[in-house]
């Protein structure tokens, strides 16, 4: 066996498709007369992070689907489903899944999960139902109207809730419950259905193997199949007449194994080859929703698994209400969810300046508040996403922040980026997945994630951001997916995405999208706007006025023309460039809504990861399109600055974290900080907007006339970036010197009557360059001194 293909074993081993022949790319066979059992893969370097005991489920990437859910059954038995196939693909036992990848690990690699334990049994990756008859042939894809609907936790279950498209036009909605089987040993799972009224005969297939049938002792209605190193057992029982077909068949075809370096560059194949026993379980139509429960084991040998049959054929479920039937009705509380309070021991130290007053709240250690998403429900507390997939609300959000109290809502998503409240429900962005957050029973906690699209590409790349999601006025979500890492084969990878109120259907906005980190939405109209970061074509961190149909300047995935993809093309300037030492990394922003906050209303506060601050920044049309200035604004955050929400009190609450792979200057891994406006009015530019000859200044308070009309007193340069694969770009002056900027001469300054005005003559003036102003020595009609003396304006059009 070559180097090569000994490693793609060790890949499969981890999700268990351990019991095939194989070849790589058609290419290797492994030159073994039967089926044999791969080894499981060393260690990886990297210590994983494991979900508690209690977790539900965990969605998170495996090898075998990157839109995987795993659940634990029991401590050392534990199961995997593929949610675009809508199949268990993995069972086995040892320990719970690993978790790899930054907000586990603080590493960027590995990022694929796995597991250290014996794979029990897989499923081939291939849709495993039917209507009416067996197929002709294996589905590679779900048919049309057959998707995922939601993880149901209630009852201390995890349930896995789909449809099927049936014929005309039918669907039939089914639950899917794994447990523990409770006789048959400690291997033994069964999978409870619960199925809708449905007119046709459907057909699961239920198990294939490498192996051979065996004879079933009458009358169970089971099958065996001898594999090469043990025996798999499996019965079926319940309120249906059902029935087994049993196909076995020599079977050639490719499976892809997600892999850290397929992420980036398309994963690699093998195929797999040889002898293969299929049991199909018929499930008759029927009127009625019905329960059947489908158990499987793994024995050594067939006197085991003629012994343990019996035990198996006895574990039936007539007489138990189904889910289905008791969706709407039942309205039995589950117990309490985990509310923690915060850690005094960090203190109550406040920080800020003379005009804005910084509160750090003290937060629960355990809780892991690396925060990537806040909003606000209708009671005045605040709802937090965390990267590491948890939901808290923050209890008294509003009140002194040694009281805040934080009660766990949801848990065990896939790395969530965003949070909304509509109608007091949550939404999250999952990096898989839009998804709805109810608590149908009113404890206090979800029970309930309802997926509402996942219709992108999602390769399961640490990369794979989601931002979002925002909602407009006619309650659109737009999501906005990172393009760092993608490949043009992986649907909307770098596109912002539009998805309409019901989830039914996704389009694309505009593409050219690096590391969107920012989404939201600014000004009279609602203008959707996004804060990307530096990268490879990305010359420094800006802001997009996005809009349908533009190309942003970094190469997308599919539907975008394959042709443009890693070449350069023009795009759309950005609203706003950010200079690389006020924002290395842009992140969430803000507008300001009203006065209680300052004397800045209608303007935009944008955060920044790195440098654990937040800016200010002001815009205007121009020539019909957006464009502006930035300035400091705020520091001194306990972490690095990613979530901004302004809250029913007027004051703004960021949410932090340590990025776990990337450095910030915020001092903690994770913080909740709030900024408060002390009453005070610091002098301070606080417009600029754009002249044919020049800038207008418009201050906070009158300023000295005799020191501002100085020309002398301001210092202008004019640079910008290039537009290069290359990461990043150094600024460039008007002949393309790198690390240069073009000093603009001031040749007169005139101040309005009321002083509150000041009006620059620049000569040399151009467009397509971000404008730096250095106000040198100006002070207000009292004598104070500007709050910040330097501001970038990004010059794209001179008005007329």
């Amino acid at each position: 066996m070559t180097s090569r293909a000994a490693s793609i074993c060790s890949a499969l081993a981890t999700w268990g498709l351990a019991f095939c022949n194989f070849s790589t790319n058609g290419a290797e066979k492994d030159g073994s007369s039967t089926p044999s059992i791969v080894p499981h893969a060393a260690a990886p370097p990297v210590a994983p992070k494991h979900d508690p005991l209690d977790q539900p489920f965990r969605r998170a990437p495996m090898s075998a689907a990157s839109r995987s859910i795993a659940i634990s059954l029991t401590t050392n038995l534990h199961v995997a489903f593929d949610v675009k196939l809508l199949r268990t693909h993995t069972a086995w036992m040892g320990s719970g899944l690993n978790l790899f990848g930054p907000p586990y690990t603080g590493t960027k690699a590995p990022f694929i999960c796995n597991y250290d334990g014996t794979p029990l049994w897989t499923s081939p990756p291939f849709f495993p139902w039917s209507v009416g008859q067996v197929p002709g042939q294996d589905l590679r894809t779900a048919p049309g109207h057959s998707d995922f609907k939601a993880i149901d936790t209630k009852r201390e279950a995890t349930t896995l809730v789909y449809e099927l498209g049936a014929n005309e036009g039918q669907l039939v909605r089914i639950h899917e419950t794994p447990q523990q089987a409770p006789t048959g040993g400690e291997n033994a799972i069964v999978r409870r259905f619960e199925i809708a009224p449905c007119r046709n005969d459907l057909w699961l297939l239920a198990h294939a193997e490498m192996g051979v049938f065996e004879k079933v002792p009458d009358p169970q209605n089971a099958i065996i199949i001898k594999r090469d190193h043990d025996v798999l057992l499996a019965t079926a029982g319940g309120a249906a007449e059902l029935a087994w077909r049993q196909t076995e068949t020599n079977v050639s075809y490719v499976v892809e194994v997600i892999t850290e370096e397929g992420t980036d560059n398309g994963n690699p194949t093998v195929t797999v080859a040889g002898h293969q026993a299929r049991g199909y379980l018929k499930i008759p139509a029927h009127t009625n929703t019905i329960a059947i429960e489908l158990t499987t084991a793994v024995v050594k040998d067939l006197s085991e698994a003629n012994a343990l049959l019996p035990l198996l054929a006895n574990i039936r479920v007539s007489g138990i209400e189904t889910r289905l039937a008791r969706e709407s009705a039942n309205n039995q509380k589950s117990a309490a969810p985990k509310t923690v309070a915060g850690d005094k021991t960090v203190g109550s130290r406040t920080g800020g300046d003379e005009f804005y007053r910084i509160e750090h709240f003290p937060v629960p250690k355990e809780s892991e508040l690396l925060v990537t998403g806040m909003d606000w429900l209708s009671n005045g507390d605040l709802a937090i996403c965390t990267w590491p997939g948890e939901v808290y609300v923050v209890q008294n959000a509003q009140g002194p922040v040694e009281l805040a109290t934080y009660r766990r809502f949801a848990r065990g998503l896939n790395e969530p980026l965003g949070l909304r409240v509509l109608n007091d429900q949550i939404y999250i962005v999952q990096k898989c997945e839009l998804t709805r957050l109810i608590d149908s029973d009113n404890n206090g906690e979800a029970d309930r994630y309802e997926r509402v699209n996942d219709d992108w590409g999602f390769t399961g790349n640490y990369h794979s951001f989601a931002f979002g999601p925002v909602i407009d006025r006619q309650n659109n979500f737009y999501v906005a997916l990172c393009g760092q890492r993608g490949r043009w084969d992986v649907p909307y990878v770098g596109w912002c995405m539009k998805i309409n109120p019901s989830g039914e259907r996704l389009e694309g906005v505009c593409s050219g999208l690096r590391a969107p980190n920012g989404l939201g939405f600014y000004g009279p109209d609602q203008d959707l706007f996004a804060t990307d970061n530096e990268g490879n074509w990305i010359g420094a961190c800006k802001l997009n006025h996005l809009q349908p149909g533009r190309y942003y300047g970094y190469p997308s995935g599919y539907p975008a023309p394959k042709e443009d993809y890693g070449k350069k093309k023009d795009f759309q300037p950005p609203a706003l460039w950010f200079p690389k030492k006020l924002a290395p990394s842009a992140s969430g922003f803000i507008t300001i809504s009203n006065d209680r906050f300052g004397p800045f209303t209608g303007q935009m506060l944008v955060g920044d990861f790195q440098n654990a601050v937040v800016l200010r920044v002001f815009l205007e049309k121009v020539g019909g399109e957006w464009q502006g200035v930035v300035w400091p604004f705020a520091k001194g955050f306990f972490s690095g600055v990613n979530r901004l929400s302004m809250g029913p009190d007027g004051k703004l609450y960021i949410g932090g974290l340590k990025n776990r792979a990337w450095p910030s200057l915020g001092p903690r891994e994770f913080s909740l900080d709030r900024l408060s406006f002390t009453g005070g009015n610091p002098f301070e530019v606080k417009e600029v907007r754009a002249r044919p000859d020049g800038f207008e200044l418009i201050l906070s308070q009158p300023v000295d006339a005799a020191i501002a009309e100085n020309a002398d007193n301001y210092d202008v340069a004019q640079f910008t970036y290039l537009y290069h694969q290359p990461y990043g770009s150094p600024e460039v002056d008007h002949s393309g010197k790198k690390d240069s900027a073009s000093p603009i001469p001031v040749t007169r300054v005139v101040v309005s009557p009321d002083h509150f005005k000041v009006q620059l003559t620049l000569e040399g003036l151009r467009t397509g360059y971000v404008t730096r102003v250095r106000v040198l020595d100006v002070k207000s009609a009292q004598g104070s001194s500007l709050w910040h003396d330097t501001f970038y304006y990004t010059l794209n059009q001179l008005p007329n």
